[in-house]
């Protein structure tokens, strides 16, 4: 705002780009903005188009933003590009290059357009899991903001007034706030539990569990109506059952999967004075489908009703796309719940992994039919 580059740094999934895009979308209206993310396929070439197609030619070698306008550049993940053979990143230096000197070269034409009203803001995560180190010569620009991870005091400080802000539309909300914190209590113990148990390895490199994570499992509950949750056992089965789908779901090993459900199922059972099955815990399920003409996201009853019902769903499909002939048992059913659940979540993306012919494509076509 001040005519300076800033730096957000912190851990994955504390709020940076959250932060940072949210600011940027409320500035004034002199201030335009754009967004760029970088990978480690990025290249100079993805950097130039993005300058260019953000903003006007004033002159064939001078760019800026429209008149009485300045322009912010948000480049998240700047960290992320590959290192070439001489152990630098292309896009990086290009970057640098536009702070230090105005602008950068035309590799067609050679000649120098300049880049005038404009600035940049960058995030990125401390080197490691893809992430390279970046020059001290770019990040010398910036004014480095750091983003600290949230303490445990105040994940249930926050995750427990969500929830129960929730809870309150309810006419007897107000009996379910006390639950309301055990909840919350018992998923912040899940959740830390998970990130000292569960450690990514070369075979399980996607175990890399962070605080969007927690947020997952409270933006799944509320998914559900208020008032379709008729008591605090409902309340609970639909805590376990997010719990289930953000965390387990994740683990490939029968044995992570055993430790993980023997954790979480003393872990509730404390904090919820409950005397359940381990077995009734991972059988929970939920899902927009298990009623005809109805969309609500609800606990999926008896097996064979639900049988029944995708059945119908099923024929529907096939009326109206090319047929497919799918029998459904019980982790077909699970499988479709997941996706599901998923697919009804904003910014719901899901990779199915499988070996071939275990019906992912199928599973998915059919589950995206259901919104």
């Amino acid at each position: 705002m001040n005519g300076h580059s800033a730096l957000m740094m912190g851990e994955t999934g504390v709020g940076k780009s959250v932060i940072t895009k949210n600011f940027l979308m409320n500035s004034p209206e002199n201030l335009l903005c754009a967004f760029v993310n970088f990978s480690g396929k990025t290249t100079t070439t993805n950097l130039v188009d993005a300058v260019e197609g953000n903003l006007d030619a004033l002159r064939k070698n001078m760019l800026q933003p429209k008149a009485g306008k300045k322009m912010v550049f948000f480049i998240d993940d700047v960290n992320m590009p590959q290192l070439d053979r001489y152990g630098s990143q292309p896009p990086c230096e290009l970057l640098r290059q536009i702070i230090d000197q105005g602008g950068y070269y035309d590799v067609d034409k050679l000649f120098f357009k300049h880049v005038r009203e404009t600035k940049f803001v960058t995030a990125c995560a401390p080197p490691s899991g893809g992430r390279n180190p970046v020059t001290p010569r770019l990040f010398r620009h910036f004014n480095m903001l750091w983003v600290p991870d949230l303490s445990a005091i105040s994940m249930k400080q926050i995750f427990s007034q969500i929830l129960k802000g929730f809870l309150a539309e309810k006419e007897d909300g107000t009996a379910f706030q006390q639950r309301a914190d055990l909840i919350i209590k018992a998923a912040v113990e899940i959740y830390q539990n998970v990130i000292n148990d569960f450690l990514p390895t070369p075979t399980k490199c996607h175990y890399t569990f962070n605080l969007r994570d927690l947020s997952k499992v409270v933006q799944g509950m509320l998914m559900t109506e208020p008032e379709d949750i008729p008591d605090k056992e409902y309340l609970t089965k639909l805590y376990i059952c997010e719990t289930y789908r953000v965390f387990r779901d994740r683990l490939i090993d029968e044995n992570d999967r055993k430790k993980f459900s023997t954790d979480s199922h003393e872990v509730i059972e404390n904090y919820m004075e409950l005397e359940w099955e381990l077995s009734s815990f991972e059988n929970i399920a939920f899902g927009d489908f298990g009623e005809q003409g109805e969309n609500k996201y609800q606990i999926l009853g008896d097996p064979n009703e639900l049988m029944e019902r995708l059945d119908q769903l099923l024929s529907l499909y096939n009326a109206q796309n090319t047929p497919m002939d799918l029998v459904f048992f019980a982790d077909c059913m699970q499988h479709l719940a997941r996706i599901a659940r998923i697919l009804r979540q904003q910014r719901g993306n899901a990779m199915l992994v499988g070996v071939g012919g275990s019906g992912r494509r199928s599973m998915a076509m059919f589950a995206a039919s259901f919104s």
